[in-house]
């Protein structure tokens, strides 16, 4: 096997290994972004159920004053109906005291309602209210992560690179410049394969009878598959990362 092979693979491991980083700093901040919108969402959640149950206690107050209100009322009403002097007034008396009875009856059970409906939305609302402390304790956990991940992940890249610049130093500038061509042809994809058994390792080509022959008489020499152009790596005993 080329000597030049393993220097070759190396350059492979870093040039996957930050891609591999490359493209988790990008999904960290869209994360973040996903999981902030829910947080957010959990809290308006929470203040609707917060407001729904302030205007449930405001209106259970203003109805019981209007009962307060219309009970007075129905106390003087009563006592004027004991004065009333003529039929007329007596059946003014009772449709007014009639009409009280009924709206105070109709502000009790809307009341009751109320009452229902709060014991239904107090549970409720400390159930999220719970949820959203954890998610917000949680996001600003993840938040700080994500941070050192990518303070991490920057300064690796920073390293990758150089030691990318030091093995390229190295190299005979015909397999630089052939790693250079092929990095630019197969971004993401390997750029050394294994020739096994005739077939190209990656593209999966069934190699002429007289190349893999050749290969197999000179694993030294710089072999290239026919179909892809990946650098061949013919060594049985040496399993490629």
């Amino acid at each position: 096997m080329l000597p030049e092979i393993s220097t070759l693979a190396r350059l492979e491991q870093l040039d996957a290994q930050t891609h591999h980083l490359q493209v988790r700093l990008t999904e960290l901040p869209k994360i973040l972004t996903a999981e902030k919108k829910a947080v957010e969402a959990k809290k308006q959640q929470v203040d609707a159920l917060q407001a729904k149950l302030t205007g449930n206690e405001k209106e259970r107050r203003s109805l019981e004053g209007d009962v307060q209100l219309r009970q007075a009322k129905l106390k003087k009403l009563k006592v004027q109906l004991d004065q009333a002097a003529s039929e007329a007034q007596v059946t003014a008396f009772e449709h007014e005291i009639k009409f009280n009875e009924t709206e105070i009856g109709k502000n009790e059970d809307r009341t009751l309602e109320l009452m229902e409906e709060a014991e239904t939305l107090e549970p409720k609302l400390k159930e999220d209210q719970a949820s959203l402390t954890v998610a917000q304790k949680a996001g600003l956990e993840h938040f700080k992560a994500a941070e050192q991940e990518h303070k991490a992940g920057v300064g690796q890249i920073a390293k990758n690179s150089e030691s990318v610049k030091e093995l390229v130093a190295g190299l005979d500038p015909k397999f630089a410049q052939l790693y250079d061509r092929l990095r630019k042809k197969y971004k993401t994809g390997p750029i050394l394969c294994e020739a096994i058994e005739g077939n190209c390792g990656v593209c999966q080509m069934t190699f002429r009878l007289a190349f893999w022959q050749g290969v197999k008489t000179e694993p030294d020499k710089l072999w290239q598959c026919e179909e892809c152009s990946r650098i061949l790596v013919y060594n049985p005993s040496v399993m490629l990362a």
